[in-house]
């Protein structure tokens, strides 16, 4: 056990407002020393939609049906891949410090702790099958229960739990998030419906918020040695910092930060070729654009739903590719170099993953339109 008590909050909000407001305010408060190790329980009040910081909105939502649908969407400021939530579903949110000895430092120790934990609390508390599936799923009989994400920065582990309490209206989150063949390859059960589940199904009873209080507090106390958590609130600096991160994310110019729109359509020139590639890694999906020009790339864009550390790397090896060769061999010295750096970890992605994304976008060139 610890002897520095951990702040519980429990309150209600969006996915997506509170993915690129609270969450990211509490993440700031704990890195900077103004708050606690804290655990959030949010239980959402409506129905919405986040996509992965290095995703974009046009390649994994389809936003004309989320529109016409009133679905809220919002990019968030941490890796993963898109998730739509439901009314009454929650959100389980660690923001801890990794001086801790019992909160991971890594990507790769990180999900495989929190998540076997988390099984097993489910395991205990409601007597079904849970089980954690690398390598960021918790999965009953190949159905998933709980899709998470992660950040590792500053000396601060934010670790992303959307648990599915209620069940998943899958006929709207197929529409609006349609998943490319490469995602489900690797997956038993294919289709939406099969392959989700959700707490009450699988506990065979309705949930109350206190039964989800009841069980974050044996989920903290199994991955964590049982910290002293005490009831509080978010503070005035807390909610300052919401409202500012609300202001920055809340718009299009951050939405659509990783799309060729923003990136460099308006940069183009005749004579200019774009070519795309997926690949399908254990760490999630990669996709990959390169444009060319005069033989040599000129612009790439990385995007996926992969968990990159730290977050900003991803852009470190867009740029590395900036004037290289468009020839495989250049790009595989460039991503091998990447890839071999002390302070880059891509989780369960590795150099062959990227240069089959790579090797299918350059040779996919052809005019840009």
């Amino acid at each position: 056990m610890t002897d520095t008590p951990w702040r519980l909050i429990v309150d209600k909000n969006s996915y997506a407002d509170f993915s690129v407001s609270v969450s990211p305010a509490v993440e700031k408060a704990v890195v900077n020393g103004d708050a606690p190790p804290t655990i959030f329980l949010n239980i959402f009040d409506r129905d919405s939609i986040t996509i992965g910081v290095n995703e974009d909105p046009e390649q994994v939502l389809d936003l004309d049906y989320c529109r016409d649908n009133n679905i809220d969407f919002r990019r968030r400021v941490n890796g993963g891949g898109a998730i739509y939530t439901g009314t009454g579903s929650a959100f389980l949110v660690y923001f801890v410090p990794t001086s801790h000895p019992d909160v991971p430092e890594t990507t790769a120790e990180a999900f495989p702790k929190i998540l076997t934990a988390l099984a097993e609390t489910f395991q205990d508390l409601y007597g079904f099958p849970a089980e954690y599936r690398p390598l960021n799923d918790v999965q009953v009989e190949g159905r998933k229960l709980v899709p998470t994400s992660l950040k590792i920065e500053n000396g601060v582990m934010t670790f992303r739990i959307v648990v599915n309490v209620k069940e998943m209206d899958t006929e709207t989150a197929g529409a609006a998030m349609p998943m490319p063949p490469e995602k489900v390859q690797d997956k038993v059960l294919k289709d939406l419906q099969s392959r989700f589940t959700c707490l009450e199904r699988e506990a065979g009873r309705e949930l109350s918020a206190d039964d989800l209080e009841r069980m974050t507090r044996a989920a903290v106390e199994h991955a964590f040695g049982a910290p002293v958590l005490e009831p509080g609130k978010l503070t005035d600096a807390e909610r300052k910092y919401a409202e500012e991160f609300r202001a920055e994310y809340d718009n299009d110019d951050w939405l659509f930060g990783k799309s060729e729109r923003n990136r460099f359509r308006a940069d183009t020139q005749p004579g200019d070729t774009v070519g795309y590639g997926r690949e399908k890694a254990v760490g999630g999906m990669l996709w990959a654009t390169l444009a060319v020009r005069d033989g040599k790339i000129f612009h790439a864009i990385l995007n996926g739903d992969w968990h990159p550390r730290p977050i900003d790397s991803v852009g470190w090896l867009e740029q590395a590719l900036v004037g290289v060769d468009a020839a495989e061999d250049a790009v595989r010295d460039v991503v091998t170099s990447f890839m071999g750096r002390d302070d880059v970890e891509f989780a369960s992605v590795e150099i062959d993953n990227l240069m089959a994304a790579f090797g299918k976008a350059l040779a996919d060139q052809k005019p840009v339109g």
